[in-house]
């Protein structure tokens, strides 16, 4: 039997966070939440996570600095990143990213891209599976998705085991 996949939701918005869990929860996800970004990252070192969804407004460690972070310590594990304000993301940040969506989308807009990167991430899994050479390439852009503006550490999987 295989396990739920692993989501861990960083936000500084305690309400948000909240509504994210229940969210994720009615679908079947097992969800980590931290209030900021190093809490976040402390997560991602001790538990396996499929997918991080990532506040980029926030004090003390912005979600730029939390996915750079992520990417150098867990490669594999894809971003979606959550703004308020997508027109002052910065092109590097969105290049670190697998997604992102806008604030104030509707629920489900939110829903269907976790679907779509929980999807992609276990045909990946189970290709890797399969074919052990195979590596994992992540798109240079995040893709777009309709309602929106345009592994150091022991919890990641960076070499996964399967």
């Amino acid at each position: 039997m295989s396990r739920s996949p692993a989501v861990l939701c960083i936000d500084d918005n305690v309400l948000g966070l909240a509504v994210r869990k229940a969210m994720l929860e009615t679908r079947d996800y097992t969800v980590f939440t931290a209030e900021n970004g190093p809490a976040g990252l402390e997560i991602a070192a001790r538990q396996p996570i499929d997918l991080v969804v990532l506040d980029y407004e926030m004090p003390e460690m912005d979600g730029g600095r939390v996915a750079q972070r992520l990417r150098r310590d867990c490669p594999s594990v894809p971003i979606l990143l959550l703004t308020g304000y997508p027109g002052r993301i910065p092109k590097s940040l969105l290049a670190a990213v697998d997604a992102f969506v806008v604030k104030g989308s509707p629920p489900d807009v939110f829903l269907k891209e976790v679907e779509r990167i929980a999807r992609a991430e276990r045909a990946t899994r189970e290709q890797e599976s399969t074919t052990p050479a195979v590596r994992r390439k992540r798109p240079k852009q995040p893709r777009a998705v309709p309602g929106r503006s345009r592994q150091s550490l022991p919890g990641c999987r960076q070499k996964r085991k399967r």
